[in-house]
């Protein structure tokens, strides 16, 4: 019997091992959670914070992989025999796999802090970080103002703790948000009680104080870094495999040995690392498709940009350009905004408190809406 062994219990791994047993009935599928845990919404974590049952987010209870017939390992693979196709795991055991799927994922980038600043500096990623976070009493300084950043923030704070978001860039949501959409933002974000230092660099941190390099400083019992992440690749170094940034893999997620894919925030391809839930999935999919036997291209694709946070909804797709039709009410909190290429072909929309145009507008922008329909239909 064929045995596909897929490290990592994240989605790229849940969905790598689904794949494999949708692909072939008859291959036995492997799924070795490090975590100790079965695969969780890693995205919710944050929800957590205000209360939310931790077992809640779990994706897939035992049940259904009793019923899928995946085998659920609970450990860690500590080295790979490549000639002999056996993995080794921390307790000392092994098994023997015909092909192999990395998705170890990454680790939050958290910069190299020392003396009391490192004690009180944490990336948020994974389940005990949260509860680290939990059991630390007072203000809180999230760096960075992406999504993580701004979904931790505003469920910190809503446990009642004072908590200010510093970003580097010159605004909120850099990624997804063109300027003007940015401001209209940040009056939400201020207005829910979180404090924003935009243009902020971290200087130094001791006594509970956060100086920032221009001056400022901020009242801070942690630091909470959410601003990028590290790919786990401590085991494909190991392996030999080529890396760049991460595991450098085909359009069919194979690494550079034919019995090893690697697929999610482990994986780089074309040079990119997504670093995105959607497309840990998708590649996750191809994968194990491809480890079961098919031959299936991954195809990238840009998914739309998702929030709930500040009492607030946002939802962005596609591309921002300067030709654009805007309608915002501040008392409301509605915002929409949408982009036209040269041809005046939709390109880009972003919705913020009133999010419910988000599927005639995703459906619009595969279907190259004109200005002037989307004029008189989506605005």
């Amino acid at each position: 019997m064929k045995k596909i062994m897929v490290v990592g219990g994240g989605t790229a791994g849940l969905s790598a091992a689904q794949a494999a047993r949708e692909t072939d009935a008859q291959v036995r599928v492997r799924l070795v959670c490090g975590e100790k845990r079965l695969p969780y919404y890693r995205t919710r974590i944050c929800e957590l914070l205000a209360g939310l049952d931790a077992e809640k987010l779990t994706v897939r209870n035992y049940q259904w992989f009793t019923d899928n017939s995946i085998e659920v390992i609970n450990g860690r693979v500590t080295s790979v025999d490549m000639e002999e196709n056996i993995a080794y795991f921390e307790d000392g055991s092994f098994l023997h796999y015909d092909k192999l799927v990395l998705a170890t994922g990454a680790n939050g980038n958290l910069p190299d802090m020392k003396g009391d600043a490192a004690k009180r500096s944490m990336a948020l990623r994974f389940l005990p970080d949260i509860e680290r976070l939990k059991q630390t009493a007072g203000p809180i300084a999230v760096v960075g103002g992406g999504l993580l950043g701004l979904e931790a923030a505003w469920q910190l704070s809503r446990t009642g703790r004072p908590v200010v978001i510093i970003e580097r860039g010159e605004r909120l949501l850099g990624r997804q948000l063109d300027e003007e959409a940015a401001r209209f933002f940040l009056s939400i974000t201020e207005n829910a009680g979180v404090r924003v230092a935009l243009n902020g660099k971290v200087g130094s941190y001791e006594d509970n104080r956060l100086l920032l390099t221009d001056g400022r400083f901020f009242e801070a019992a942690m630091l909470v870094f959410a601003a990028g992440i590290i790919p786990k690749t401590k085991l494909a170094k190991a392996m030999g495999l080529t890396l760049a940034r991460a595991v450098v893999v085909d359009e069919y997620m194979r690494s550079s040995h034919p019995d090893v894919y690697a697929c999610g925030d482990c994986a780089e391809y074309q040079g990119q690392v997504a670093g995105l839930w959607t497309a840990a999935m998708a590649q996750g999919m191809i994968a194990g498709r491809n480890a079961a036997g098919l031959q299936e291209a991954y195809v990238p694709e840009e998914p739309p940009y998702m929030m709930n946070a500040m009492g607030s909804k946002l939802w962005s797709a596609g591309k921002a350009s300067e030709d654009s039709l805007c309608m915002k009410s501040s008392s409301a909190g509605v915002f929409t905004k949408l982009f036209f290429d040269q041809s005046a072909t939709l390109i880009g929309a972003t919705l913020i408190g009133d999010i419910s145009k988000a599927l005639p507008l995703k459906k619009a922008l595969a279907a190259g809406m004109s200005k002037e329909e989307a004029r008189q239909n989506l605005l």
